[in-house]
């Protein structure tokens, strides 16, 4: 854990880096990612000449929403190189793990293990209430596999080095015990995503959904000394619920999944929890004094 955090004092960290850096990588990048979203639109509109160029793409909102997710933080993340590089003057690895290189093997075994829970715990609850699911399987299908598997991976990878990365590392210069500074890192992280939902119970329902998922990764990658698991897991269910099984009030719309239903916003984090727990025995089996020795931290 502290070979990890303590990464942080290998650059210059003066608040004033921290302010530019997060203002790059994620108002510059948003702003550029949507200026050049909509330049594509208004130049689809000028080669046809006419706004039914747009509508007679079937889902095209869904389209433009993971086209504009791959741009946005594939410039949040070039954003975030150029403030560890040259803003706070060290090196990208450290803010994803203490090890000096990636380890993309941790990362697969993350998203694997994440995959099979939840696709495990989403099975039983199929079987139990096999009305409350919709199969399809559309042509569409193909090209959401694709958007999903350019925009998720760079999503998830960022928000992990980022949030588990970067900002738990400034934190920790701060809040010198690891269960506050998880608690702190996951309720920033998850009040951010309160505008994921389309209605106030799905927001309340994600929001404490993200603050639970945001709690676990943060334990996994202070007990790993990295955040590579944190982004395979992070990956794997960003996936899962685009395109195997999706809900419309989940604020990427009617997507063309495997399946779809409409999430329960009072059940959801609960099943979670039940997920969040089988993860973390799965990840550290045989591992668990390094769990607890996390969790028991005193400085």
């Amino acid at each position: 854990m502290r070979n990890f955090l303590d990464k942080v004092y290998t650059g210059k960290n003066e608040p004033w880096r921290y302010i530019l850096t997060v203002l790059l990588s994620f108002v510059v990048s948003n702003v550029g990612a949507g200026f050049m979203v909509g330049l594509f639109l208004v130049a689809i509109l000028i080669i046809t000449g006419r706004m039914d160029a747009i509508e007679g793409i079937p889902g095209f909102s869904w389209p433009a929403l993971l086209i504009m997710v791959a741009v946005a933080f594939s410039a949040s993340m070039f954003f975030l190189y150029v403030g560890l590089k040259f803003i706070h003057k060290r090196d990208f690895i450290s803010a994803v793990n203490s090890r000096g290189r990636v380890d993309w093997r941790r990362v697969l075994r993350g998203g694997a293990a994440w995959f099979l829970i939840v696709g495990i715990l989403d099975l039983i609850s199929i079987i139990m209430d096999p009305s409350s699911v919709r199969f399809k399987f559309t042509s569409e299908f193909w090209w959401l596999l694709i958007l999903a598997l350019t925009a998720f991976p760079v999503q998830a990878s960022f928000e992990e080095i980022f949030f588990r990365g970067y900002l738990m590392q400034g934190m920790w210069m701060i809040l010198k015990r690891p269960i506050p500074l998880m608690i702190l890192n996951s309720l920033i992280f998850s009040i951010l995503h309160w505008w994921n939902g389309t209605t106030l119970t799905m927001s309340l329902s994600i929001t404490a959904s993200t603050f639970i998922i945001g709690l676990v990764l943060a334990l996994i990658t202070l007990t790993d000394d990295g955040v590579e698991l944190a982004m395979g897991v992070h990956i794997a269910n960003n996936l899962y619920v685009s395109v195997i099984h999706s809900s419309p009030e989940a604020g990427l719309g009617n997507l063309p999944s495997l399946m779809v239903s409409s999430s329960d916003p009072y059940t959801s984090p609960l099943a979670l929890i039940l997920a969040s727990a089988l993860l973390v025995a799965i990840l550290f089996r045989g591992r668990y004094g390094d769990l607890l020795g996390v969790l028991r931290y005193r400085g």
